[in-house]
């Protein structure tokens, strides 16, 4: 009998020894995919890749998971007023959500979208709502 405690005392040892001297293998890095081009921490987010005309700049990252990130930035709306290339931009601070993480073209993609502003106040062109989503779907090739 007390052989056998002995064996798995010494058992339980190597297993333990083993997980501690195995590197713990990280979960792969997320990426977005800003029209066609995935970015890891992205420092823009652009919501209609035809014209640019409405995204998120000057984004800051306070944390990067491998299912979520955050952070806040500008949000931006052209106008399109007289026209889209003479419109004005309107503009809004905002806090951003990236979720929905997808394994697709050989990449963890973190797919959907969610922006709100910061001081609760609708968001520029948003029908009075103070937040907005979409999901990427632009994929080249």
């Amino acid at each position: 009998m007390a052989m056998n405690v002995s064996k798995s005392r010494i058992a339980v040892a190597v297993l333990l020894l083993l997980a501690l001297t195995t590197p713990l293998q990280a979960a792969p890095p997320a990426y977005f995919n800003d029209c066609g081009y995935p970015e890891y921490k992205p420092e823009s987010l652009t919501q209609y890749c035809a014209d640019a005309g409405t995204g998120v700049v000057k984004i800051k990252w306070s944390s990067w998971t491998s299912a979520r990130a955050t952070g806040t930035g500008s949000y931006y709306v052209n106008l399109c007023d007289p026209n889209c290339a003479d419109g004005k931009l309107v503009w809004a601070k905002v806090k951003v959500v990236l979720s929905g993480a997808k394994f697709t073209h050989g990449k963890r993609y973190l797919m959907n979208v969610t922006v709100s502003s910061v001081n609760g106040k609708p968001l520029p062109e948003s029908a009075q709502s103070n937040t907005i989503g979409w999901v990427t779907d632009y994929w080249m090739g």
